[in-house]
């Protein structure tokens, strides 16, 4: 019982959750399914003229914390920094469907 008392206090534990809390910061941030747009300005949104202002889809997130994103015209943007993206709202999709 001392032996465990000397033991770093949740250290196993702790590396785990490193891992773990880069995942969940990741998905706070951007989720599959969120609707995004390149933001101005961006390495990514310079490089992209034909996709400025258009809306995308998240289609991956993978654990490096790069995402993956389908555009609405088709065009796939795989594996990129989500800080050049933004949510935007869901505004008029479910109407659109009636």
């Amino acid at each position: 019982m001392g032996l465990l008392n000397t033991l770093p206090h949740g250290r196993a534990r702790a590396e785990g959750e490193g891992k773990m809390n880069q995942k969940s910061q990741l998905e706070a941030v951007l989720k599959i399914g969120d609707r995004v747009r390149l933001i101005a300005e961006t390495l990514a949104w310079r490089a992209e003229a034909t996709l400025q202002g258009q809306i995308a889809e998240v289609i991956e997130l993978r654990e490096n914390g790069r995402v993956s994103v389908r555009f609405d015209n088709g065009r796939l943007l795989m594996g990129r920094d989500p800080d050049s993206f933004e949510r935007v709202a869901d505004v008029g999709l479910k109407a659109k469907g009636k």
